[in-house]
């Protein structure tokens, strides 16, 4: 009879050799293949999937200390891991093209999402919700939601090419680099009912917006040919960089009553359904320019103080220019460039070059000559390169 210590020996070698089995990189080139992981609740490295897999089914594996590399299986049309519960390094998936559902019910944990050209995709099954994610990638699906992927905190977050994304909605706390929703399903609806913090934003053709606990933007946030009609942000106090919203064309109310404070420049541009500009009524300091143009008819920031920068007001419609004629004059517009006018034919950015024509117009005279000393400037240098020539 086996002594108790010749039986812990054993026991401990059949544990060493079942733990050997359950790591290093691991390469899964055919169905067969995925025996390779039968019997390991965790494994400890890189599991590569080539192109010969068509089914990917991972009955019992709980953890992958490591990343889960799916690139170039044209024939896979599925992925079963019910018992996975966390990816420690990045899942990626790349030019997988008829795939078409992804079943992980209990994960909860990936290091990254990259999701790349994945145009059959359209059903997650993460019945648990993956809470805990630092970088998503996902483009070139036809995903319809993004239900299952909850997470709290991330570092980049970006969906973009997924024609089909009815919705983004998201309990994102903050984001330390950027959000980016683009180029998705005409009228998304976009939601992010926690998000408090985030250094940039880019919303572009989005139905609907709601960042209704939104404090603070350290770099940019910017609209881009959106269809909502609405957005405010109750909570917003300052932006760090700029504030812009461009070519949104059904937007009539555009509102952040607490916002104070803007590091770069402030743009409403070519939104031709908003006519009247009044829902900043705490803004003081923008530190760039102050950029207004399209089709409104009124236009106020009463608590402005200190625009660093300059400052563009051009509308198609008849407009008094009283209030930012005085923030000219009284030196609130630090900036050499100044510019109010209405009843234009055609307003323009200031990025866009200045407009002539119109009545009710009031511009700064510094303008002309900065131009003409440029000019100048220029001449002289063209006949020293002809003379060095």
């Amino acid at each position: 009879m086996p002594s108790l210590r010749s039986f812990l020996l054993a026991s401990f070698a059949i544990a060493g050799a079942l733990s050997a089995e359950c790591e290093g990189d691991v390469s899964i080139e055919s169905d067969g293949d995925v025996s390779k992981l039968d019997n390991c609740n965790s494994w400890k490295g890189d599991v590569i999937v080539g192109e010969g897999v068509g089914i990917l089914s991972i009955p019992t594996l709980q953890t992958i200390e490591g990343a889960l590399s799916i690139a170039g299986a044209t024939g896979l049309t599925s992925i079963s891991a019910p018992m996975l519960r966390s990816i420690s390094g990045t899942w990626t998936m790349q030019e997988l093209t008829i795939l078409s559902s992804v079943s992980c019910a209990s994960l909860t944990s990936v290091g990254n999402i990259n999701w790349v050209t994945l145009p059959a995709l359209k059903a997650l099954d993460f019945t648990s919700g993956v809470t805990k994610c630092d970088e998503v990638l996902i483009t070139d699906t036809i995903l319809t939601s993004l239900e299952g992927i909850n997470l709290q905190t991330a570092t980049n977050f970006n969906i973009n090419n997924n024609k089909y994304l009815k919705e983004v909605n998201v309990a994102l706390g903050n984001v330390s680099n950027a959000v980016n929703i683009e180029f998705n399903s005409k009228g998304v609806n976009v939601a992010f009912p926690d998000l408090v913090w985030a250094k940039n934003i880019t919303i572009r053709d989005a139905g609907s917006v709601s960042f209704p606990k939104l404090e603070s933007v350290n770099g940019t946030i910017a609209f881009i040919n959106n269809t909502f009609s609405d957005a405010s942000f109750p909570e917003l106090t300052e932006v760090g960089g700029s504030f812009a919203f461009n070519s949104n064309s059904q937007l009539s109310n555009c509102s952040a009553p607490n916002l104070e404070t803007i590091g770069g420049t402030f743009q409403l541009a070519n939104n031709t359904k908003l006519t009247n500009i009044d829902g900043f009524a705490a803004l003081t300091t923008v530190d760039g320019s102050v950029d207004f143009s399209g089709s409104f008819t009124n236009a106020t920031l009463p608590a402005l103080d200190d625009v660093r920068g300059g400052m563009n007001i051009q509308t198609t419609e008849e407009f008094d220019c009283t209030e930012f004629d005085n923030y000219k004059s009284d030196g609130v517009v630090k900036g050499s460039g100044y510019t109010c006018e209405g009843k234009l034919d055609e307003a323009k950015s200031s990025s866009g070059g200045s407009s002539t024509s119109g009545s009710g117009n009031s511009s700064d005279e510094t303008n002309s000559a900065a131009r003409a000393g440029v000019s100048i400037v220029a001449l002289f240098a063209a006949c020293a390169a002809m003379l060095v020539l």
